[in-house]
C-alpha cells in the first residue's frame, strides 16, 4: 500500500485526507494539534510540527512515504517541496515553493518573464516609505497570506500605521508597498502533471469595498466571455513556465481592469482555500483525487462541464452574518456549512480573512434536479 504524509490536519485538509482513504493510500498527517479533525479520519497521526522541515524529511525516509502533499496552507507546501525534492518524489522544488509564497521573489519572477504586475517597492525600514508617491496604494507582508497586515491606504500620512501593522505578519520583516490596481478579482485554478497545465475552474473573488480589502465571497464558474477565457488561460501557462509548476495545484490571483488588462495580484503553487469542495458542487471534480494523480505523475485530461454556479461566503461582519440567517430560511436555497456558525454581535468587522466567523457554501435548490 502506498504511504502519503498530509501536512496539516484541519478542514482545509480534510477533503485530502478523505481522497487519499478512497485511493487506498495508508494515510499520515502530521499537525501539531492532536485534537485536529484530520487526526480522526486518517491511518496513523504524528504530532509534529509541520514547518520543522529536516524532522519531517527524517520521519519521511523512516515511512519510505511514496507522496508527501499539503492543500491550501503555505507552510505545509513548503515543507513538501523541501521533502519531496530530497527524497526524489513527484512534486515542486523547494525553490518554487519559495518564489510562490514569498511575494519579494514572486514579483522579481514575474518581472523577469514580463508578465504585468502591479508597481511596487520593497521597504526594509520607515525611511525608505518616504520615496513612494503613489497612491492609493497597498502596504503587505512580503511573507503572509489570506490578507493579514493587508492596508489599502491613500496618503503619506496613513504610510507609517500601516507598516507597522505590516510587520506584525511577517517573518523577514521586508514589506510590499505596491499601486493599487482598480478592477474585478479573479483566481485561476490549475493542475499540472509533468509541466502539462490545465486549468480546472476560474473563479470570481468577491472583494470588500476600500479600504477594508478582503474576500466576502467566491463564485465557480466565474462569468467570462470565450476571448477573456482564452486570454487567460495563456497567461495561466506563462505564469506555470515561468515559476516552475510541474506537479501540482496552483491557485493565481488576477485583476482586470475596465479597459480589459489583466494584472497577476499573486500566486500559490497549492490549492486555494475552500476551491477543493467548491469545485467538487460545481463540476463534480475531485480536486484532491486530481492532486493525489498527479503526485504519482499519471496523465489525465480533465472535462468540466457545468452542473451548477456554487458560491462560498464568508462571515467577515454583522452584516454577513445578517445575509446567512435570511438565506439559511430561504427554501430556494442549500446551504452547506462546514463547521457551525456562531452568533456575531453587531459592529464585527473581521481585520482578516482567517479573523472570520465561518463561511458556507450556496446553491440554488434546482442543483439537484
Amino acid at each position: 500500500m502506498r504511504k502519503i504524509f498530509i501536512l496539516g490536519g484541519s478542514d482545509l485538509q480534510l477533503d485530502l485526507i478523505l481522497e487519499a482513504k478512497k485511493m487506498f493510500f495508508y494515510t499520515i498527517v502530521l499537525d501539531m494539534n492532536k485534537k485536529c479533525i484530520g487526526a480522526k479520519w486518517c491511518d496513523e497521526f504524528l504530532p509534529i510540527d509541520i514547518a520543522d522541515k529536516e524532522f519531517v524529511l527524517e520521519k519521511a525516509k523512516e515511512y519510505k512515504i511514496d507522496v508527501i502533499l499539503t492543500s491550501a496552507t503555505e507552510l505545509g507546501n513548503l515543507t513538501a517541496c523541501y521533502v519531496g525534492e530530497k527524497m526524489g518524489l513527484h512534486i515542486n522544488s523547494y525553490q518554487t515553493a519559495i518564489d510562490t509564497t514569498n511575494k519579494i521573489f514572486m514579483k522579481n519572477v514575474l518581472l523577469k518573464h514580463n508578465i504585468t504586475t502591479a508597481k511596487h517597492k520593497v521597504i526594509e525600514n520607515k525611511k525608505e516609505l518616504l520615496e513612494w508617491d503613489t497612491f492609493p496604494c497597498i502596504i503587505k507582508p512580503s511573507d503572509s497570506s489570506a490578507g493579514r497586515g493587508l492596508s489599502y491606504i491613500t496618503s503619506k500620512k496613513e504610510l507609517h500605521s500601516s507598516y507597522k501593522k505590516a510587520q506584525k505578519y511577517t517573518t523577514d520583516k521586508k514589506i510590499i508597498i505596491e499601486e493599487y490596481i482598480k478592477g474585478k478579482q479573479y483566481s485561476i485554478e490549475t493542475i499540472s502533471t509533468d509541466s502539462k497545465h490545465q486549468i480546472i475552474a476560474i473563479d470570481k473573488e468577491n472583494i470588500h469595498d476600500v479600504p477594508h480589502i478582503m474576500e466576502v465571497s467566491h463564485t465557480i464558474p466565474a462569468k467570462l466571455n470565450r476571448q477573456k477565457e482564452n486570454e487567460i488561460s495563456t497567461l495561466a501557462n506563462k505564469i506555470l513556465n515561468a515559476f516552475i509548476i510541474k506537479f501540482g495545484a496552483a491557485h493565481i490571483e488576477i485583476r482586470i481592469t475596465d479597459s480589459g488588462k489583466i494584472y497577476v495580484v499573486e500566486l500559490a503553487s497549492r490549492t486555494g482555500g475552500m476551491r477543493t469542495e467548491m469545485i467538487n458542487l460545481a463540476y463534480g471534480v475531485s480536486y484532491s483525487q486530481l492532486l493525489l494523480l498527479s503526485s504519482m505523475n499519471i496523465q489525465f485530461k480533465v472535462k468540466t462541464n457545468k452542473r451548477n454556479t456554487v458560491k462560498c461566503n464568508f462571515i467577515i461582519s454583522y452584516q454577513a452574518y445578517q445575509k446567512y440567517k435570511k438565506l439559511k430560511s430561504n427554501d430556494k436555497y442549500i446551504l452547506f456549512e462546514p463547521f457551525p456558525i456562531p452568533h456575531v454581535k453587531k459592529g464585527f468587522l473581521a481585520e482578516h480573512i482567517g479573523k472570520s466567523k465561518g463561511y458556507y457554501y450556496l446553491l440554488k435548490k434546482d442543483y439537484l434536479l
